[in-house]
Protein backbone atom coordinates (compact mmCIF):
# COMPACT_ATOMS: atom_id res chain seq x y z
CA UNK A 1 0.00 0.00 0.00
CA UNK A 2 2.87 2.33 0.77
CA UNK A 3 4.25 1.66 -2.70
CA UNK A 4 1.14 2.44 -4.33
CA UNK A 5 0.53 5.75 -2.31
CA UNK A 6 4.55 6.79 -3.42
CA UNK A 7 4.09 6.22 -6.71
CA UNK A 8 0.19 7.62 -6.96
CA UNK A 9 1.90 11.17 -5.59
CA UNK A 10 4.81 11.39 -7.96
CA UNK A 11 2.49 11.21 -11.20
CA UNK A 12 0.86 14.02 -9.35
CA UNK A 13 3.81 16.07 -8.34
CA UNK A 14 4.80 15.20 -12.14
CA UNK A 15 1.19 17.14 -13.30
CA UNK A 16 1.70 19.94 -10.61
CA UNK A 17 4.92 20.72 -11.74
CA UNK A 18 3.56 21.30 -15.63
CA UNK A 19 0.59 23.19 -14.60
CA UNK A 20 -0.08 26.34 -16.12
CA UNK A 21 -1.00 29.66 -14.51
CA UNK A 22 -3.86 30.14 -14.96
CA UNK A 23 -6.05 30.34 -11.51
CA UNK A 24 -6.50 33.04 -8.80
CA UNK A 25 -4.34 33.97 -5.53
CA UNK A 26 -4.69 30.91 -3.49
CA UNK A 27 -4.44 27.70 -3.02
CA UNK A 28 -6.31 25.07 -4.49
CA UNK A 29 -6.09 22.12 -3.31
CA UNK A 30 -6.98 18.15 -5.04
CA UNK A 31 -7.62 15.29 -2.77
CA UNK A 32 -5.74 12.31 -3.81
CA UNK A 33 -4.79 9.47 -1.77
CA UNK A 34 -4.56 11.52 1.39
CA UNK A 35 -2.33 13.82 -0.01
CA UNK A 36 -3.62 17.60 -0.74
CA UNK A 37 -1.85 18.81 -4.10
CA UNK A 38 -1.67 22.32 -5.25
CA UNK A 39 -0.21 25.17 -6.02
CA UNK A 40 0.31 28.46 -3.95
CA UNK A 41 0.09 31.38 -6.56
CA UNK A 42 2.01 34.83 -5.78
CA UNK A 43 3.64 34.64 -2.70
CA UNK A 44 3.61 38.14 -0.80
CA UNK A 45 6.55 39.96 -1.68
CA UNK A 46 8.01 43.46 -1.43
CA UNK A 47 10.44 44.93 -4.02
CA UNK A 48 12.73 47.96 -3.57
CA UNK A 49 15.64 49.28 -4.86
CA UNK A 50 18.93 49.49 -3.04
CA UNK A 51 22.71 50.14 -4.14
CA UNK A 52 25.09 47.66 -3.80
CA UNK A 53 27.93 48.29 -1.69
CA UNK A 54 31.91 47.11 -1.98
CA UNK A 55 31.53 45.41 -5.39
CA UNK A 56 34.91 43.62 -5.71
CA UNK A 57 36.60 44.36 -9.57
CA UNK A 58 40.08 43.13 -9.35
CA UNK A 59 40.93 40.51 -12.13
CA UNK A 60 37.59 41.61 -13.78
CA UNK A 61 36.06 39.62 -16.56
CA UNK A 62 36.48 42.61 -18.87
CA UNK A 63 37.72 45.68 -18.52
CA UNK A 64 35.80 48.39 -18.39
CA UNK A 65 36.29 52.45 -19.57
CA UNK A 66 34.27 55.56 -20.48
CA UNK A 67 31.02 56.81 -19.53
CA UNK A 68 27.32 57.52 -20.45
CA UNK A 69 24.71 59.21 -19.40
CA UNK A 70 21.03 57.47 -18.79
CA UNK A 71 17.51 59.69 -18.25
CA UNK A 72 16.54 56.98 -15.77
CA UNK A 73 19.28 55.54 -14.25
CA UNK A 74 21.54 58.91 -14.50
CA UNK A 75 25.20 59.13 -15.01
CA UNK A 76 27.61 55.90 -14.82
CA UNK A 77 31.71 56.14 -15.71
CA UNK A 78 33.94 53.43 -15.56
CA UNK A 79 38.05 53.69 -15.63
CA UNK A 80 40.63 50.76 -15.22
CA UNK A 81 44.28 50.27 -13.88
CA UNK A 82 46.36 47.18 -15.02
CA UNK A 83 49.66 45.94 -14.19
CA UNK A 84 51.99 45.68 -17.17
CA UNK A 85 54.90 42.67 -16.96
CA UNK A 86 57.94 42.02 -18.92
CA UNK A 87 57.78 39.72 -22.09
CA UNK A 88 61.39 38.52 -21.43
CA UNK A 89 63.31 39.28 -18.54
CA UNK A 90 66.88 41.55 -18.68
CA UNK A 91 66.15 42.71 -22.21
CA UNK A 92 68.34 43.17 -24.81
CA UNK A 93 68.10 46.11 -27.12
CA UNK A 94 71.38 46.38 -28.57
CA UNK A 95 73.91 49.44 -28.99
CA UNK A 96 72.85 53.10 -29.53
CA UNK A 97 68.50 51.97 -29.25
CA UNK A 98 66.42 54.03 -30.05
CA UNK A 99 62.95 53.95 -29.43
CA UNK A 100 60.77 54.94 -32.90
CA UNK A 101 56.99 54.25 -31.59
CA UNK A 102 54.93 52.97 -28.66
CA UNK A 103 51.21 51.61 -29.09
CA UNK A 104 48.91 50.10 -26.43
CA UNK A 105 46.66 47.71 -27.94
CA UNK A 106 43.17 46.78 -26.14
CA UNK A 107 40.94 44.90 -28.15
CA UNK A 108 37.05 44.89 -27.36
CA UNK A 109 34.89 42.24 -26.51
CA UNK A 110 31.61 44.55 -25.79
CA UNK A 111 29.99 48.07 -25.47
CA UNK A 112 27.11 50.00 -23.88
CA UNK A 113 26.25 53.25 -25.09
CA UNK A 114 26.12 55.06 -28.30
CA UNK A 115 29.10 53.51 -30.26
CA UNK A 116 29.03 56.72 -33.09
CA UNK A 117 29.90 59.10 -30.62
CA UNK A 118 33.87 60.13 -30.50
CA UNK A 119 35.47 58.51 -27.51
CA UNK A 120 38.67 60.42 -25.48
CA UNK A 121 40.57 58.61 -22.78
CA UNK A 122 43.50 59.22 -21.11
CA UNK A 123 46.45 56.72 -20.46
CA UNK A 124 48.88 57.38 -17.07
CA UNK A 125 52.05 55.78 -15.57
CA UNK A 126 49.65 53.86 -12.45
CA UNK A 127 51.12 56.16 -9.42
CA UNK A 128 49.96 53.16 -6.34
CA UNK A 129 51.30 49.12 -6.90
CA UNK A 130 48.50 46.95 -7.84
CA UNK A 131 49.25 44.11 -4.76
CA UNK A 132 48.76 40.94 -5.51
CA UNK A 133 47.38 40.15 -1.86
CA UNK A 134 45.18 43.34 -1.73
CA UNK A 135 40.97 43.37 -2.37
CA UNK A 136 39.88 46.03 -4.78
CA UNK A 137 36.51 47.31 -5.23
CA UNK A 138 34.33 49.65 -7.31
CA UNK A 139 35.12 52.47 -5.12
CA UNK A 140 38.94 52.05 -5.44
CA UNK A 141 41.20 55.05 -5.84
CA UNK A 142 43.70 55.15 -8.51
CA UNK A 143 45.91 58.02 -10.01
CA UNK A 144 48.88 58.99 -12.23
CA UNK A 145 50.84 61.47 -12.20
CA UNK A 146 52.91 61.14 -15.76
CA UNK A 147 50.91 61.41 -19.02
CA UNK A 148 51.60 58.43 -21.63
CA UNK A 149 48.21 59.66 -23.88
CA UNK A 150 45.24 61.90 -24.19
CA UNK A 151 43.55 61.32 -27.49
CA UNK A 152 40.09 61.11 -28.92
CA UNK A 153 39.22 57.93 -31.17
CA UNK A 154 36.35 56.77 -33.49
CA UNK A 155 36.45 52.96 -31.79
CA UNK A 156 34.28 50.98 -34.46
CA UNK A 157 34.30 47.78 -32.19
CA UNK A 158 32.68 45.41 -34.92
CA UNK A 159 35.29 46.46 -37.50
CA UNK A 160 38.66 44.46 -37.33
CA UNK A 161 41.59 45.86 -38.32
CA UNK A 162 45.23 45.27 -38.63
CA UNK A 163 47.33 47.56 -36.58
CA UNK A 164 50.94 48.00 -36.35
CA UNK A 165 52.91 44.78 -34.66
CA UNK A 166 49.88 42.58 -35.02
CA UNK A 167 50.00 39.35 -37.12
CA UNK A 168 46.57 39.27 -37.47
CA UNK A 169 43.33 41.66 -38.25
CA UNK A 170 41.50 42.08 -34.69
CA UNK A 171 38.76 44.48 -33.16
CA UNK A 172 41.08 47.05 -31.23
CA UNK A 173 41.82 50.36 -30.03
CA UNK A 174 45.58 51.42 -30.91
CA UNK A 175 46.79 53.91 -28.66
CA UNK A 176 50.49 55.89 -29.95
CA UNK A 177 51.99 56.65 -26.14
CA UNK A 178 54.76 58.46 -25.33
CA UNK A 179 58.02 57.71 -27.25
CA UNK A 180 60.19 59.43 -25.24
CA UNK A 181 58.88 58.29 -21.94
CA UNK A 182 59.27 54.56 -22.69
CA UNK A 183 62.61 55.31 -24.26
CA UNK A 184 63.92 56.91 -20.73
CA UNK A 185 61.96 54.63 -18.50
CA UNK A 186 62.47 51.16 -20.60
CA UNK A 187 65.19 51.06 -22.78
CA UNK A 188 67.92 53.37 -20.81
CA UNK A 189 66.79 52.36 -17.63
CA UNK A 190 66.99 48.46 -18.45
CA UNK A 191 70.93 48.69 -18.98
CA UNK A 192 71.46 51.46 -16.06
CA UNK A 193 69.30 49.43 -13.51
CA UNK A 194 69.17 46.28 -14.70
CA UNK A 195 68.15 45.10 -11.32
CA UNK A 196 64.68 45.99 -11.79
CA UNK A 197 64.51 44.16 -15.30
CA UNK A 198 65.99 41.22 -13.79
CA UNK A 199 62.36 39.48 -12.54
CA UNK A 200 58.74 40.45 -12.93
CA UNK A 201 58.77 40.92 -8.83
CA UNK A 202 61.20 43.56 -9.55
CA UNK A 203 59.56 45.21 -12.28
CA UNK A 204 56.02 45.57 -10.61
CA UNK A 205 58.02 47.70 -7.61
CA UNK A 206 59.59 49.86 -10.32
CA UNK A 207 56.83 50.82 -12.56
CA UNK A 208 54.05 49.72 -11.03
CA UNK A 209 51.74 49.70 -14.22
CA UNK A 210 49.23 51.62 -16.56
CA UNK A 211 45.78 53.48 -15.39
CA UNK A 212 43.50 54.41 -17.79
CA UNK A 213 40.66 56.96 -17.38
CA UNK A 214 37.70 58.18 -19.85
CA UNK A 215 37.25 61.43 -20.79
CA UNK A 216 34.06 63.28 -18.94
CA UNK A 217 31.89 63.78 -22.14
CA UNK A 218 31.95 59.98 -23.36
CA UNK A 219 28.59 58.63 -24.31
CA UNK A 220 29.55 54.89 -24.11
CA UNK A 221 31.45 52.23 -22.11
CA UNK A 222 33.66 50.10 -23.50
CA UNK A 223 34.76 46.54 -22.47
CA UNK A 224 38.24 45.06 -23.32
CA UNK A 225 39.27 41.62 -22.77
CA UNK A 226 42.29 40.72 -20.38
CA UNK A 227 41.86 37.30 -21.66
CA UNK A 228 43.21 38.08 -25.11
CA UNK A 229 46.96 38.12 -26.14
CA UNK A 230 47.09 41.44 -27.92
CA UNK A 231 46.53 43.31 -24.86
CA UNK A 232 49.86 44.89 -24.50
CA UNK A 233 52.09 47.40 -25.36
CA UNK A 234 54.38 46.89 -27.89
CA UNK A 235 57.52 48.98 -28.78
CA UNK A 236 59.39 49.33 -32.05
CA UNK A 237 62.77 50.25 -31.82
CA UNK A 238 66.22 50.06 -33.31
CA UNK A 239 69.68 49.94 -32.76
CA UNK A 240 73.36 50.24 -34.26
CA UNK A 241 72.94 47.03 -35.66
CA UNK A 242 69.37 46.63 -37.15
CA UNK A 243 70.02 50.04 -38.55
CA UNK A 244 73.23 48.67 -40.30
CA UNK A 245 70.98 45.63 -41.45
CA UNK A 246 70.12 46.55 -45.39
CA UNK A 247 68.39 43.25 -45.77
CA UNK A 248 66.08 43.15 -42.58
CA UNK A 249 63.39 45.48 -41.60
CA UNK A 250 65.46 47.74 -39.65
CA UNK A 251 63.75 47.85 -36.40
CA UNK A 252 62.63 45.28 -33.86
CA UNK A 253 59.65 44.87 -31.15
CA UNK A 254 59.23 44.63 -27.29
CA UNK A 255 56.27 44.01 -25.44
CA UNK A 256 55.21 44.82 -22.06
CA UNK A 257 52.12 41.96 -21.20
CA UNK A 258 49.20 42.90 -19.82
CA UNK A 259 46.97 40.43 -20.15
CA UNK A 260 45.49 38.04 -18.05
CA UNK A 261 49.32 37.11 -16.22
CA UNK A 262 48.82 40.29 -14.29
CA UNK A 263 46.49 41.86 -11.98
CA UNK A 264 43.78 45.00 -13.12
CA UNK A 265 40.58 46.25 -11.22
CA UNK A 266 38.12 48.16 -12.63
CA UNK A 267 36.93 51.54 -11.06
CA UNK A 268 33.20 53.04 -11.16
CA UNK A 269 31.21 56.30 -10.40
CA UNK A 270 28.32 57.08 -10.15
CA UNK A 271 25.65 60.33 -10.34
CA UNK A 272 22.06 59.45 -9.34
CA UNK A 273 20.79 63.35 -9.26
CA UNK A 274 18.90 63.08 -11.92
CA UNK A 275 18.02 59.51 -12.02
CA UNK A 276 14.30 58.69 -11.54
CA UNK A 277 14.70 56.90 -8.30
CA UNK A 278 15.84 57.21 -5.01
CA UNK A 279 17.60 54.88 -2.84
CA UNK A 280 16.74 57.27 0.15
CA UNK A 281 12.85 57.00 -0.38
CA UNK A 282 12.22 53.09 -1.36
CA UNK A 283 9.40 52.16 0.56
CA UNK A 284 10.79 49.15 2.47
CA UNK A 285 6.53 48.23 3.99
CA UNK A 286 4.35 48.00 0.73
CA UNK A 287 7.15 47.76 -1.83
CA UNK A 288 7.32 49.72 -4.69
CA UNK A 289 5.54 50.22 -8.40
CA UNK A 290 9.04 49.51 -10.37
CA UNK A 291 12.52 48.60 -9.23
CA UNK A 292 15.54 48.53 -10.98
CA UNK A 293 19.08 47.43 -11.60
CA UNK A 294 22.47 48.50 -13.11
CA UNK A 295 25.95 46.79 -13.49
CA UNK A 296 28.70 48.01 -12.04
CA UNK A 297 27.45 47.91 -8.95
CA UNK A 298 24.87 50.85 -9.71
CA UNK A 299 21.37 49.10 -8.56
CA UNK A 300 20.00 45.79 -6.67
CA UNK A 301 16.52 44.74 -6.70
CA UNK A 302 15.93 43.53 -3.11
CA UNK A 303 12.60 41.32 -2.94
CA UNK A 304 11.40 40.06 0.56
CA UNK A 305 9.79 36.95 0.61
CA UNK A 306 7.51 38.57 3.25
CA UNK A 307 4.80 35.76 2.77
CA UNK A 308 7.16 33.12 3.49
CA UNK A 309 6.85 33.33 7.68
CA UNK A 310 3.35 32.71 7.60
CA UNK A 311 3.71 29.36 5.58
CA UNK A 312 7.13 28.27 7.88
CA UNK A 313 4.49 25.86 10.60
CA UNK A 314 2.23 24.90 7.43
CA UNK A 315 4.50 21.20 7.01
CA UNK A 316 4.02 22.02 3.03
CA UNK A 317 6.67 20.61 0.77
CA UNK A 318 7.97 22.66 -2.27
CA UNK A 319 7.63 20.85 -5.33
CA UNK A 320 8.83 23.68 -7.33
CA UNK A 321 9.09 27.62 -6.48
CA UNK A 322 9.88 30.27 -9.37
CA UNK A 323 11.03 33.77 -9.18
CA UNK A 324 9.15 35.46 -12.02
CA UNK A 325 10.82 39.40 -12.79
CA UNK A 326 8.73 41.24 -15.39
CA UNK A 327 11.06 43.84 -17.54
CA UNK A 328 9.02 47.06 -17.70
CA UNK A 329 7.25 47.69 -21.05
CA UNK A 330 9.65 49.75 -23.28
CA UNK A 331 12.26 50.27 -20.84
CA UNK A 332 14.92 48.64 -23.37
CA UNK A 333 14.34 50.84 -26.50
CA UNK A 334 18.05 52.65 -26.16
CA UNK A 335 20.04 50.73 -23.74
CA UNK A 336 19.95 47.07 -23.47
CA UNK A 337 19.05 44.90 -20.56
CA UNK A 338 21.21 42.32 -19.10
CA UNK A 339 21.07 38.68 -20.57
CA UNK A 340 20.93 36.98 -17.17
CA UNK A 341 19.95 37.96 -13.47
CA UNK A 342 22.62 37.02 -10.63
CA UNK A 343 20.52 36.04 -7.06
CA UNK A 344 22.06 36.43 -4.21
CA UNK A 345 21.58 35.25 -0.60
CA UNK A 346 21.89 37.19 2.50
CA UNK A 347 22.94 36.25 6.27
CA UNK A 348 24.05 39.09 8.45
CA UNK A 349 27.38 41.19 6.26
CA UNK A 350 27.71 38.09 4.00
CA UNK A 351 26.15 37.54 0.23
CA UNK A 352 26.20 34.33 -1.17
CA UNK A 353 25.06 33.05 -4.76
CA UNK A 354 21.75 31.23 -4.95
CA UNK A 355 23.74 28.51 -7.13
CA UNK A 356 24.52 27.63 -4.21
CA UNK A 357 21.52 26.36 -3.37
CA UNK A 358 20.65 24.04 -6.74
CA UNK A 359 22.03 21.44 -8.68
CA UNK A 360 22.94 23.09 -11.88
CA UNK A 361 22.15 26.72 -13.21
CA UNK A 362 18.84 28.02 -11.19
CA UNK A 363 17.81 30.11 -14.16
CA UNK A 364 17.96 33.99 -14.24
CA UNK A 365 18.24 34.47 -18.47
CA UNK A 366 16.06 37.01 -19.94
CA UNK A 367 12.78 35.30 -21.55
CA UNK A 368 11.02 36.83 -24.66
CA UNK A 369 7.36 35.46 -24.84
CA UNK A 370 5.02 35.70 -27.92
CA UNK A 371 3.03 37.11 -28.89
CA UNK A 372 3.18 40.34 -27.39
CA UNK A 373 6.70 39.90 -26.76
CA UNK A 374 6.54 40.89 -22.99
CA UNK A 375 10.39 40.15 -21.31
CA UNK A 376 10.92 38.57 -17.81
CA UNK A 377 13.61 36.81 -15.79
CA UNK A 378 12.98 33.75 -14.01
CA UNK A 379 14.87 31.77 -11.43
CA UNK A 380 13.99 28.77 -9.60
CA UNK A 381 14.84 29.21 -5.56
CA UNK A 382 13.29 26.08 -4.44
CA UNK A 383 15.58 24.57 -2.37
CA UNK A 384 15.88 27.92 -1.20
CA UNK A 385 12.29 28.12 0.01
CA UNK A 386 12.00 24.36 1.25
CA UNK A 387 15.23 24.55 3.49
CA UNK A 388 14.00 28.50 5.14
CA UNK A 389 10.59 26.72 5.69
CA UNK A 390 12.11 23.75 7.81
CA UNK A 391 14.54 26.50 9.52
CA UNK A 392 17.65 24.71 7.71
CA UNK A 393 18.84 28.17 6.12
CA UNK A 394 19.95 30.77 8.23
CA UNK A 395 19.84 33.30 5.09
CA UNK A 396 17.60 36.21 5.71
CA UNK A 397 14.06 35.57 3.61
CA UNK A 398 15.01 37.74 0.75
CA UNK A 399 17.09 37.86 -2.31
CA UNK A 400 19.12 40.64 -4.25
CA UNK A 401 19.04 40.66 -8.08
CA UNK A 402 22.05 42.07 -9.68
CA UNK A 403 23.19 42.15 -13.03
CA UNK A 404 25.03 38.86 -14.35
CA UNK A 405 28.94 39.62 -13.66
CA UNK A 406 28.58 43.24 -12.90
CA UNK A 407 31.85 44.21 -11.85
CA UNK A 408 32.01 43.46 -15.84
CA UNK A 409 29.29 44.85 -17.13
CA UNK A 410 27.09 48.14 -17.68
CA UNK A 411 23.67 46.70 -18.30
CA UNK A 412 20.57 48.07 -16.44
CA UNK A 413 17.12 46.99 -16.38
CA UNK A 414 14.03 48.65 -15.13
CA UNK A 415 12.03 46.03 -13.93
CA UNK A 416 7.89 45.60 -12.53
CA UNK A 417 8.06 45.99 -9.05
CA UNK A 418 5.44 44.04 -6.63
CA UNK A 419 3.09 46.85 -6.57
CA UNK A 420 2.57 47.38 -10.57
CA UNK A 421 -1.48 46.76 -11.14
CA UNK A 422 -0.99 44.66 -14.19
CA UNK A 423 2.51 42.23 -14.10
CA UNK A 424 4.14 42.36 -10.46
CA UNK A 425 7.13 40.66 -9.67
CA UNK A 426 5.96 37.38 -7.97
CA UNK A 427 6.95 33.89 -6.60
CA UNK A 428 4.75 30.86 -7.50
CA UNK A 429 5.16 27.98 -5.29
CA UNK A 430 3.56 24.42 -6.62
CA UNK A 431 3.27 22.69 -2.86
CA UNK A 432 1.58 19.25 -1.46
CA UNK A 433 0.77 19.16 2.05
CA UNK A 434 -0.03 15.22 3.81
CA UNK A 435 -3.39 15.37 5.71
Amino acid sequence: MRNLLLALAALALIGVACERNTGEIGLDFVDQNSLKIGKLESLEVVATTEAFDSLVTEKPVYLMLGSYEDPVFGKAAANFATQVILSTMQPDFGENPTVDSVFMYLPFIGFYGDTAAPFGLTVKQLDQPIFADSTYYAHSVFSGSTVLADTVVQPQPSRKRRVPGMVAPNEVIGLRLNTAFFQSQIVDASSDSSADFSSNTNFLEYFRGIYVEGHADNQAIYQFSPGDQDMRIRFFFSNDSLRADTVGPGYSVYDLLAWNVVKSANTFAFDKTQADFDFDAQDTVAGELTTYVQGMGGAMTVVRLTGLQALKDSNYFVNYAELRIPVREGSALTYANPAKLTALLVSGNDRSLLTGYVNGDPGGQLVVSSPLRDRAYTLEITKFVQQWLNGKDSNEAKILLVPDRMSSSAARAVLNGNLDPFDPIRVDLYVTKPR
